[in-house]
């Protein structure tokens, strides 16, 4: 093969390569969530903030820490998705309070099916509990506040034979389903609670 030749086909290899990279669609980062599209809930305030009340204690048998997203994180990530300051005055604080993910060993069974099953070893129950607060100032120098609040829980339960892998992914799983739920409930509360400053 001649250097032209061989120039030629790899010009030709490299503009295949980058058509085949930008026809394969980049998969999404590990560990996101997905909510259901809803239009956003618009708030008469002027402004919207996180307050994160919650702190990991960083150890067994909390693992909220360990993961790139925790409950925490589905709240803020919650918060910049459905909550929309629409008003000129007064502000909204969504706080959350717990936002933790509990692993449990769990106990083995024994004869048999403890020799030779493949057992559930491993449960990990999450909690998101979320407060929003609304404060307006109205007429002739009132204060108006309201509230609504979200306490929400999830688990799933991971067998003994699970690589670390499917771990990750049972956890994924775990964050989804939290978010789902929340969603629901935290969406229906507002909307039950804060009429007057919904727009």
């Amino acid at each position: 093969m001649t250097f032209l030749a061989a120039w030629r086909f790899g010009f030709v290899f490299a503009l295949l390569f980058a058509a085949a990279a930008c026809a394969t669609p980049s998969a999404p980062p590990p560990g996101d969530v997905a909510l259901v599209a809803r239009a956003p809930l618009k708030l008469d305030v002027a402004s919207v903030r996180l307050d994160e009340q919650y702190g990991s204690p960083a150890r067994p048998p909390h693992v909220e820490h360990l993961h790139r997203l925790s409950p925490a994180g589905v709240a803020s990530a919650w918060s910049r998705s459905r909550l929309v300051a629409a008003g000129g005055t007064g502000g909204a604080t969504l706080s959350i309070l717990d936002g933790s993910v509990i692993s449990e060993q769990l106990p083995k069974k024994g004869g048999l099916t403890g020799i030779f099953g493949d057992q559930q070893d491993t449960k990990l129950t999450a909690r998101l509990k979320v407060r929003l607060t609304v404060e307006r100032p109205g007429p002739a120098g009132a204060h108006g506040r309201w509230t609504a609040d979200a306490d929400v829980n999830a688990s799933r339960t991971i067998l003994e034979s699970a690589s670390l892998n499917d771990r990750d992914a049972a956890y994924a799983a775990l964050m989804q389903d939290l978010a789902t739920r929340f969603d629901e409930e935290m969406s229906a509360e507002i909307r039950r609670s804060m009429g007057p400053v919904l727009r």
